[in-house]
Parts: structure tokens; C-alpha cells; sequence
């Protein structure tokens, strides 16, 4: 058993329960697909279902790497368990990356980091997913 790729695994289900159930309550929703532009795809409606599509896509690939740290951290061992581990933990890294890296760009940086639990978690997720997988 390892106890950091475990933390990581839940900290990135959790991660993508809220992720996939806040934001279809508290961003997509409010979305209006009339004051969204076309796409070369189609109009307006396109769009928004290009963006919900985008945003679950991206839910799912937080809980496969949850999974994945979580049956690394339990159920594995060895070489097995180690490139698991490092593949989920370069994922949580990339992930880290790109929302604290749109952070740094927003307004307000760097109180913008810690306004959205996002590029925290995220972070955190990975600094585990690594102290275990190495």
C-alpha cells in the first residue's frame, strides 16, 4: 500500500466529482447558447455543445487518473505499480500546470491561484502522485 498515490487518487476523484457536477451547476448551465458565437461546426448551439462536451471530456480524464493512482497506490506492486504511478503522476503534473499557468495569466494574479480550488488541488494532486510514484 502506498499512502501518497492513495491521497493523490482521491484528491483527484474528488477533483473530478466536483469538477463534472459543479460545473454542470454553476458554469455550463448558466451558459446561454445565443450569446455564444458559431463555429465553423455550426451555430450557436454547436458551440455550447462543443464547451459541455470539452468540459466532461476533461472530467473523465481527472477520475481515470484518479483511478489510476488509486489502483497503483492499492492494488499494484513493483514495475507495474511504478509506471502506472509515473504515467498518472505526469498527467496530475500537465493538469497542475495548465490551470496554474492560466492562473498566472488572469487578473489579480497571484490571488487568482487560490479564488478557484482548481490549481491548488490540482497541484497538490500531483506533488503526492509523485512522492509516491518515485
Amino acid at each position: 500500500m502506498n499512502v501518497a498515490l492513495i491521497l493523490a487518487g482521491s484528491l483527484a476523484v474528488l477533483g473530478a466529482g466536483l469538477h463534472g457536477l459543479g460545473g454542470e451547476l454553476l458554469v455550463l448551465r448558466k451558459l446561454s447558447p445565443s450569446m455564444l458565437p458559431p463555429s465553423r461546426f455550426g451555430g450557436p448551439s454547436a458551440t455550447m455543445r462543443m464547451i459541455h462536451v470539452t468540459w466532461h471530456m476533461t472530467t473523465i480524464a481527472f477520475l481515470t487518473v484518479g483511478c489510476a493512482l488509486l489502483v497503483a497506490g492499492s492494488a499494484l506492486d513493483g514495475d507495474t505499480r511504478r509506471g502506472l504511478a509515473l504515467l498518472a503522476a505526469g498527467a496530475s503534473t500537465g493538469f497542475a500546470a495548465l490551470a496554474v499557468g492560466m492562473g498566472a495569466g488572469a487578473p489579480g494574479f497571484p490571488r487568482a491561484l487560490v479564488r478557484h480550488p482548481a490549481p491548488v488541488m490540482l497541484t497538490a494532486t500531483a506533488v503526492l502522485a509523485w512522492i509516491g510514484a518515485l
